[in-house]
């Protein structure tokens, strides 16, 4: 510890503030860095009695060169300033005792941060362990639905509909779960959201019965899988391949609080077991045996294919009564034809920092009736481009690299050109005010989602 009762006498500036600090006690509480605690005394006038006024000039008297006893030796008072009150031992004591509490503290500080920043390193390698281990799973996952797919398929263009449409269930299923939070979701929404990624205009033929379910998120993906493949096979071959067949999707809560799901098609073609199992067969009767611990029976009467599942308790969160909406079918998706008009005039364009992404987004828009497609990359490009005045609709890329095409959907807000969003991060991660009501389709997105946005673009 250091201190002084005159800060002025050792730092000349300090002579202009003593009315505020004239004396210092600094109590160190670190080494590195070099940090202390400083306090500060006000100035405190004094006045120092002297025995006569010690700078009396020597007068000349009679007697020669002397002080004239009786007026020199006179009481003088003398007022000092720029000091404060002296620190006394028992403050200096009380000081180094508040110094020694303080660095307790400070270390007792240091090791729970030490401490924190350890757990969190360990948090942080987990974390990137698990998502390295899911990324590995999700790929593999994709090369196993690649390479199991081509069995089914006769030519390229069947090849890349199959996988694509087993991606994009997978795809939906996760927008699902993540939309509340990786929490339970609604097998009602799973089944309605896979109706009407393939039954378009005939989703009232699709009827659910019973109670809707929440599913676990570790299961939910697992049954997406299940009844695209239920939903793809009907739509080929089934109830739903002609105009008039339908589907009952019967729900009922087992006594230990399973979930059975009773899948029944009737008024469709003529059934006929089939003589080899494909791969997605495969999906539907060994998937929820094998990674659920459930059971699946799949029979195939003339009348109409029946499947039964059974999914043990430990998947189902709870059972909840569906409310008159849920029970409705899902919107009519309009069809490419309906999306003729003023928006493929003009200049269609996509913006995207991913080329493969971007190309695929234009085939879509071509295949939906938009015939000069232009794609950039970023955000001066594109716009030029509209500043061009020649953009009669564009497909916004949220996250571009280091930017965002905020700036863009400005500049067409201001414009008036109808616009869509596309993200990975689906729409919480959005601007809001002028855009909230812009329609959004979340990657992987296919031609159906994109078709879909620009119908809610043109009613709204």
């Amino acid at each position: 510890m250091w201190s002084t009762d005159s800060i002025g006498s050792l730092f000349e500036p300090a002579r202009e503030w003593t009315d505020r600090a004239a004396g210092l006690l600094a109590l160190p509480v670190s080494r590195t860095p070099r940090d202390y605690i400083v306090l500060f005394r006000r100035e405190q006038l004094r006045e120092v009695s002297w025995a006569g006024n010690p700078e009396k000039a020597i007068e000349l008297g009679p007697n020669g060169a002397r002080l004239t006893p009786r007026k020199s030796f006179e009481i003088w008072k003398e007022e000092r300033r720029g000091q404060s009150r002296p620190w006394t031992e028992e403050e200096t004591l009380a000081a180094d005792a508040l110094r020694i509490t303080l660095l307790e503290v400070v270390l007792r500080l240091a090791d729970a941060a030490h401490i924190e920043r350890e757990q969190a390193t360990r948090q942080q390698d987990m974390l990137i362990a698990e998502l390295n281990h899911r990324v590995r799973n999700i790929l593999n996952l994709i090369r196993g639905l690649v390479t199991q797919s081509k069995e089914g398929a006769r030519t390229i263009d069947d090849f890349a509909e199959i996988v694509g449409s087993r991606i994009h269930a997978l795809a939906r299923a996760h927008d699902q779960v993540t939309q509340k939070d990786w929490t339970p979701s609604s097998l009602y929404d799973l089944i309605r959201t896979e109706t009407a990624a393939y039954v378009s205009d005939g989703a009232d033929r699709v009827v659910i019965d019973g109670p809707d379910a929440l599913i676990a998120p570790s299961a939910f993906t697992t049954l997406a899988l299940v009844f695209h493949e239920l939903m793809t096979n009907s739509c080929k071959y089934g109830a739903l391949s002609d105009s008039r067949g339908t589907v009952t999707v019967s729900l009922n809560r087992g006594e230990d609080g399973s979930l059975e799901i009773d899948w029944h098609e009737s008024g469709g073609p003529a059934v006929r077991t089939p003589t080899r199992r494909g791969f997605g067969s495969t999906i539907i009767e060994r998937t929820i045996p094998h990674e659920l611990g459930g059971s699946a029976s799949v029979v195939y009467p003339v009348e109409g294919m029946k499947a039964l599942f059974l999914l043990p308790a430990d998947h189902v969160a709870s059972f909840e009564t569906p409310s008159a909406a849920e029970r409705e079918p899902a919107p009519h998706v309009p069809e490419a034809s309906d999306l003729a008009g003023t928006l493929q005039d003009g200049i269609a364009l996509i913006v995207e920092d991913n080329v493969i992404i971007a190309m695929e987004a234009e085939d879509v828009l071509r295949d939906l009736g938009f015939g000069d497609c232009r794609i950039t990359g970023s955000v001066q490009d594109a716009m030029a481009l509209v500043e061009g005045n020649g953009v009669s609709f564009a497909m916004l890329d949220v996250n571009l690299g280091k930017d965002t095409s905020e700036p863009i959907a400005h500049a067409l807000h201001e414009r008036g050109v109808p616009f869509i969003f596309a993200s990975g991060y689906g729409e919480r991660a959005l601007m809001a005010g002028d855009f909230k009501r812009v329609p959004v389709v979340t990657k992987p997105y296919g031609e159906r989602d994109v078709r879909a946005a620009i119908g809610r673009l043109r009613r709204g």
